[in-house]
């Protein structure tokens, strides 16, 4: 693992300040890669960094170590958001969040290393995500036809609606194929209020975060984060969110339908789901959202049952 400019500590998970956390569990070492957005933009004269903490137990960590330092002349200038780890082929693949120069759109590339902790380096050339269109958190996905696809968000600063759509990837991943098809339009949300910049002087319906996952009885689903009504979820907390979304068909073309329910809505948000060395299936998000700095890995054990997830209860 490389070194950057940061000192390498032994740290609790509590300690470490990151949002849109990813765990990649390597078998072969038994040791998880735990990554998220921690140093986006960068600072003085260094440059924004993609970072990885490793671990035994998910409770402490060493880091953090960079996984990928952009190479000059790189596309993505900032906004270094959400990096999400996949094995496929034998190789270690990154999809993670850019904003390029002016007059350029963020959107989501795709990086490549020989192992989980990098170095990693460019794959894709730009984005994969249309250049034209202001997307991100881009993540991967498999169908049972061996189509790979991209899954990402447009963004509501350029649509209002916020959506979630997805895209047919080359086999070697280094290119999108095709349109895109439509998962969703955050709009269509009961439970969903909008969210606003006034920076940009800009309100809307916000997506972030899908994330995949095949169920045992057949559905794919979706996990994505908004902002939800007070009064809706668990706890009427009205805070950032993890809804799902589900095809019953188990295809990326649907059709679509959305739980009632909200899996989480306590102020956490950004969610993944991996399994630890003993086949226990975790949600991997960051808590609290606000106020932000304050932002950590939280790693909670949930159970498949036949007509969903169920997340373990906690006091928070």
């Amino acid at each position: 693992m490389e070194k950057g400019f940061r000192t390498i500590k032994k740290l609790k998970t509590d300690d470490i300040h990151m949002r849109d956390p990813f765990v990649f569990p390597y078998e072969k070492e038994e040791k998880y890669f735990l990554f998220g957005t921690t140093f986006a933009d960068g600072c003085g004269d260094k440059e924004p960094v993609f970072e990885v903490y490793v671990g035994e137990d998910l409770e402490t960590w060493e880091g953090p170590y960079v996984a990928f330092q952009p190479p000059k002349g790189f596309w993505g200038v900032r906004h270094y958001w959400a990096p999400e780890v996949f094995e496929i082929d034998g190789r270690f693949y990154m999809f993670a969040t850019f904003k390029g120069g002016i007059g350029e759109h963020r959107g989501t590339g795709i990086l490549v290393a020989d192992h989980p902790a990098g170095p990693y380096k460019p794959h894709s050339n730009g984005p994969v995500t249309p250049k034209e269109w202001e997307c991100l958190d881009g993540t991967f996905y498999e169908d049972n036809q061996g189509q790979r696809w991209m899954v990402f968000c447009h963004e509501w600063t350029q649509e209002y609606e916020g959506k979630i759509k997805a895209i047919r990837l080359t086999r070697d991943l280094t290119e999108a194929q095709g349109e895109a098809v439509q998962i969703l339009n955050a709009a269509d949300m009961e439970w969903i209020r909008k969210f606003g910049d006034p920076r940009i002087e800009k309100d809307g319906f916000l997506t972030d975060a899908p994330f995949m996952y095949h169920a045992k009885n057949g559905d794919l689903i979706m996990l994505w984060s908004s902002y939800s009504i007070q009064n809706f979820g668990d706890a009427g907390y009205g805070g950032y969110t993890v809804a799902v979304a589900r095809s019953a068909s188990g295809k990326m073309e649907g059709p679509w339908t959305h739980d009632k329910a909200l899996l989480m809505d306590r102020n956490a948000g950004h969610s993944s789901l991996f399994r630890d060395f003993q086949d226990q299936l975790y949600i991997c998000t960051h808590y609290p959202d606000t106020p932000h700095g304050s932002e950590k890995p939280l790693f909670v054990k949930v159970e498949e049952v036949e007509n969903g997830l169920v997340i373990e209860q906690r006091d928070e």
